[in-house]
């Protein structure tokens, strides 16, 4: 018996895949959208702890889409290190629809659209209330 494996792939397209950018919603300071580039990780890391230890944010959300997943994670449980294990994570995974535009080949055919979905991860990281206290006691103003 014969099995057709073509049917989990994309269909063929005669001309060049342009890859849109994800749509966003709309972000805030403590929103921090995490790439898979490794060498941002240090920065990634500085932000997270800035934003929840001195600016006194009450959560940062951790955003990674597709490969940067594996680095959201990393980035997360740092954090979490780096502050004792004081931090409470609250994640939530879910599908993105991305969309691509397909330019034909044939200059005389239209540019169509195909989507593609892709995972993602939230991470909201939040500090303890008698935490958070404890920090901003012994921060001088």
């Amino acid at each position: 018996m014969a099995v057709d494996t073509d049917t989990n792939k994309r269909a063929h397209t005669d001309g060049v895949v342009k890859k849109r950018k994800p749509l966003r919603p709309s972000t805030s300071r403590a929103d921090i959208y995490v790439t898979r580039d490794h060498r941002k990780f240090n920065s990634y890391m500085r932000r997270a702890r800035k934003l929840l230890v001195e600016r006194n944010y009450p959560s940062v959300t951790i955003h990674g889409l597709g490969a940067a997943i594996q680095t959201a994670i990393k980035l997360a449980a740092a954090v979490k290190a780096s502050l004792g294990d004081q931090v409470i994570m609250d994640t939530n995974t879910h599908t993105v629809t991305l969309y691509d535009d397909v330019v034909p080949q044939d200059e005389s055919a239209d540019i169509t659209t195909q989507t593609r979905q892709n995972s993602a991860i939230q991470i909201k990281m939040s500090l303890p209330s008698v935490v958070r206290s404890q920090i901003f006691a012994k921060t001088p103003r």
